[in-house]
């Protein structure tokens, strides 16, 4: 299937030096590239970073019940159109399955993979299911109880206002689509296909994907290493922006060079 069309945000200070070089972040279910705000502002100095709307989300054309591959295909022909040499792709929950997926497909094309907030199996809470169907913005006020730490939700209301905002940009039909990609997501037993280095990263209070499930990718990844961050829940990258972009660049190093 091919897209004809994927928006991102590109920030970057360096585009003549990159060499082709670039980390790709995918957002997950129900959400949109504003989420990776941090590390678009935090990392482009050190190589060119690029935010996609996936199909569907924010403006980006697509299907109106998008599957895996539809989001796999449009993350293919970015790559192909940029002309990208060296590719770093980091994906948030329903982003991690896109990038695991996208790499078990292409592993040539994948120089290194960020996993944060996410899985190798992503089963979804019934309740989610159906409030995406029948009442999505009873969905949307609900979130910010499972997706951020307790501290967040007492200390910083903006951050949670700001995504909740963008979710009602996000038709219900296309949550739905989401997160049924997601409860139907399982490469449990895969991952030891995985040969790229693999930087995976948790916040200790996620609920919607627990650090258990990153200790199991850290278990079956053979060149993975593993970060809890302390008081982030699920939006860590928008909770703890700062240690992310550290642990992130860190990472870049040892890809590049």
């Amino acid at each position: 299937m091919k897209m004809k069309q994927i928006k991102y945000s590109l920030d970057d200070n360096r585009v003549d030096k990159t060499k082709n070089e670039a980390i790709i972040f995918i957002h997950g279910a129900a959400s949109c590239n504003q989420i990776w705000k941090n590390q678009i502002k935090g990392l482009s100095s050190q190589i060119k970073v690029i935010a996609v709307n996936l199909p569907s989300h924010f403006g980006s054309e697509g299907p109106e019940s998008p599957i895996m591959e539809t989001y796999v295909s449009a993350i293919n022909n970015l790559i192909d159109s940029l002309k990208l040499e060296k590719v770093i792709l980091a994906g948030h929950s329903m982003g991690g399955a896109v990038v695991l997926s996208y790499y078990l497909q292409y592993p040539q094309k994948v120089d290194g993979l960020i996993l944060i907030g996410t899985g190798a199996r992503l089963k979804v809470m019934p309740i989610i299911l159906d409030l995406t169907q029948n009442n999505y913005f009873q969905f949307i006020e609900m979130s910010s109880e499972f997706a951020f730490h307790r501290k967040t939700i007492k200390n910083n209301k903006a951050i949670i206002e700001e995504v909740k905002k963008n979710m009602v940009q996000i038709s219900s039909k296309i949550a739905y689509s989401d997160f049924k990609i997601c409860n139907e997501f399982d490469v449990m037993d895969r991952l030891g296909e995985i040969q790229a280095p693999t930087l995976i990263l948790v916040g200790d209070s996620d609920q919607l994907t627990p650090v258990k499930y990153s200790k199991y990718m850290h278990d079956h990844i053979q060149k993975s290493e593993l970060y809890i961050i302390e008081d982030a829940g699920h939006m860590v990258m928008l909770e703890k922006g700062e240690q992310i972009n550290k642990y992130i660049k860190e990472f870049i190093k040892k890809i590049l060079n």
